[in-house]
C-alpha cells in the first residue's frame, strides 16, 4: 500500500517559490493499479518520484506499507528501492551495453551470485519476450523493445511496487497496448501494485483501476475508472474524458441544429450494465406522444462493464416529455440535458 498524507513539493527558482504539490492525499492499495493524470505542469512527475525519494516532500509524508519512508536512514531507503521498481518515459537505457547487461545491472550493483544474474536475467527477458535479443544493443531495437528491456530491468530485484512514470507516451498507439497488455499481465501474475501517471486518458481507461486527476499540484477528482468516465465532475476531467470517449456532437450536426432553430430538448442518455440491453428507445415512442432522435450514440465497455451513451432530441408537449423522462430513468439510466450545446 502507498500511502500520500498532505504531501507538498516546493521547488525554488531564483526568489520564487514554484509549488508543484499543494497537500496531496491518495491511497493506492496493494495489488491494483492506480493511474494519476494530468495535463503538464500538473505536478505528476513530482508526485510519482516523492514514492522513492528520487524528490523528497517539501511537507506531509509517503507511507509505502505504513512506513514514511522520509524517516529511514540512507541504508533503509536504499533497501526500500530495491523494493520499488521503475520505468521511464524515455527508457534511461545504457547504450554502451547489452540488454542482457541492462537488466542485469541492478543485480549487479546488489552483489547478487553470478549464477543467480543469469537464471533471473533469462526468465525476465523470456518473460517480456526478448528472450533472442540478449546480445543486442539498446539502439539495434524499436522503442517498444526498450521500453520492454526498462520493465525487466525494473522486475530484476522482484519489486512488490512498480512506478511508470509516463511510460506509454513515447510509443505509438500498436506498441503502448502491447506495453499495457504486459503491464497487466505483471500485476496479476505477481501481484505487483502498479503507480502510474500519464497524461493519456486512454491509458488509464485501458489498464487502471482507479484514478486520480491532478490539476495545480492538487487532487480535484478521483474514484474508480468506470465512476469517473461515466460521471466526470470537474471540467479538467471531462476535458480527458471527452477525448476518448468521443461523446461529443460533431460540428456538422451541431451547424444543423443550430440552422433548424428548434425548441426541441436535447437529452445525453448515459446508461450502464444490464441497461444497455433494453429497448427503452422503442417502449417510450410507444407508450408517450413524443418522437425520439437521435443525433449521437456508442456503447464501449469500462472495467469489463458495458457503458452506452447516446444524445437524444425530444419532440413532443413539454408534459409529454417529462413523463417520458420519468420513465427512463426509471431504468437505471442518467439522464442529463445538453440544450447549452446548440445555445
Amino acid at each position: 500500500m502507498i500511502q500520500f498524507e498532505g504531501v507538498a513539493k516546493t521547488y525554488q527558482s531564483g526568489k520564487q517559490e514554484i509549488h508543484a504539490l499543494n497537500g496531496i492525499d491518495l491511497t493506492v492499495e496493494t495489488g491494483e493499479i492506480f493511474g494519476v493524470i494530468g495535463f503538464s505542469g500538473a505536478g505528476k512527475s513530482s508526485l510519482i518520484r516523492t514514492v522513492n525519494l528520487l524528490e523528497r516532500p517539501s511537507a506531509g509524508r509517503v507511507l509505502i506499507q505504513g512506513k514514511d519512508i522520509s524517516t529511514l536512514s540512507s541504508k533503509e531507503i536504499r533497501t526500500t528501492r530495491k523494493d520499488i521498481g521503475m520505468i521511464f518515459q524515455h527508457f534511461n537505457l545504457l547504450n554502451s551495453k547489452t540488454v542482457y547487461h541492462n537488466v542485469a545491472m541492478p543485480l549487479l550493483l546488489a552483489k547478487t551470485p553470478k549464477a543467480d544474474i543469469e537464471k533471473q536475467v533469462t526468465d525476465l527477458l523470456d518473460f517480456v519476450g526478448l528472450a533472442d535479443q540478449a546480445q543486442k544493443y539498446p539502439d539495434q531495437l524499436s522503442g517498444g523493445q526498450k521500453q520492454r528491456i526498462g520493465i525487466a530491468r525494473a522486475l530484476a530485484t522482484n519489486p512488490s511496487v512498480l512506478l511508470c512514470d509516463e511510460a506509454t507516451s513515447a510509443l505509438d498507439p500498436q506498441t503502448t497496448k502491447s506495453i499495457l497488455d504486459l503491464l497487466r499481465k505483471i500485476n496479476k501474475e505477481y501481484n505487483i501494485t502498479i503507480l502510474l501517471i500519464t497524461h493519456e486518458m486512454g491509458v488509464i481507461r485501458e489498464i487502471c483501476d482507479k484514478v486520480a486527476v491532478l490539476e495545480a499540484g492538487k487532487v480535484i477528482e478521483q474514484g474508480s475508472v468506470f465512476d469517473i468516465f461515466s460521471n466526470p465532475q470537474q471540467p479538467t476531467t471531462k476535458r480527458f474524458v471527452r477525448s476518448v470517449m468521443n461523446d461529443e456532437l460533431p460540428d456538422s450536426l451541431l451547424a444543423q441544429i443550430q440552422a433548424a432553430e428548434s425548441d426541441n430538448a436535447i437529452y445525453r442518455l448515459q446508461f450502464t450494465g444490464t441497461s444497455v440491453g433494453k429497448p427503452f428507445m422503442s417502449r417510450v415512442s410507444r407508450d408517450f406522444k413524443v418522437d425520439l432522435n437521435v443525433l449521437f450514440g456508442n456503447i464501449t465497455e469500462l472495467q469489463g462493464v458495458p457503458y452506452g451513451n447516446l444524445i437524444v432530441e425530444f419532440s413532443g408537449e413539454p408534459s409529454e416529455i417529462e413523463l417520458a423522462l420519468s420513465s427512463i430513468r426509471e431504468s437505471d439510466i442518467h439522464i442529463e440535458e445538453v440544450n447549452n450545446y446548440v445555445s
